[in-house]
């Protein structure tokens, strides 16, 4: 149980770290930057282009690896 718990975690982190914080300094920076000349602003999100980085599977590694071992390490302590 311990080890189920920590994979969710583990993969919740990612979902976090891979999809949400993107999104939310694309929109934060969409704010604050002024509009073009036509007055709009569009945001972008390849998540096939992401997925083909190598860069982007090494963070996917990481985010997970820690959110992993401080859920397992919590759980572990009780």
């Amino acid at each position: 149980m311990i080890l189920r718990k920590s994979i969710l975690a583990g993969l919740l982190s990612v979902l976090i770290a891979a999809i949400v914080l993107p999104m939310v300094v694309c929109c934060y920076l969409t704010w604050r930057l002024p509009p073009d000349r036509t007055g709009e602003v569009a945001i972008g999100f390849d998540p096939v282009a992401a997925a083909k980085s190598p860069l982007s599977w090494i963070k996917v590694v990481v985010v997970f690896t820690i959110g992993f071992y401080l859920q397992y390490r919590r759980l572990k302590s009780h």
